[in-house]
């Protein structure tokens, strides 16, 4: 009986993982969510009760969980976050400027004719019509 696995034809989706099937970035966030969670639910209990304990206790460490793990096309949150601040802030109207090189050309050669006119004292013909 033969065994097949699929092997990713996109080399750039491979991560590498450092603590179970986390990687480094999403170890170190569910990390902060876990140990945030829990100081959470040990310093209220006491006072809330449980129940409502463990709802502030999903509260607290579900963002660190979905901040570690969101992912969307090879941006991470942090980087789609700071993208989307940017943007808001910089102007909204952006005015596209274009340099004609032909025109630059041509400056460049009426210039170049007008100086080899003063340059041999003869007077420009104008062959163009209005």
């Amino acid at each position: 009986m033969a065994l097949y696995m699929k092997i990713p034809k996109d080399m750039n989706q491979i991560k590498d993982k450092a603590v179970w099937k986390f990687t480094k970035r999403q170890a170190i966030y569910c990390g902060i969510g876990l140990a945030l969670a829990f100081a959470t639910y040990w310093l209220t209990y006491k006072e809330v009760g449980s129940s409502t304990a463990a709802v502030l206790l999903f509260c607290v460490g579900s963002p660190f969980f979905i901040i570690g793990n969101y992912e969307k096309n090879g941006l991470t949150f942090e980087k789609i976050i700071s993208n989307r601040i940017r943007f808001a802030i910089m102007p909204k109207v952006r005015l596209y400027r274009s340099e004609n090189i032909y025109r630059q050309i041509i400056e460049t050669i009426e210039y170049n004719e007008e100086v080899e006119m003063l340059e041999t004292g003869r007077k420009k013909v104008n062959n163009s019509k209005k």
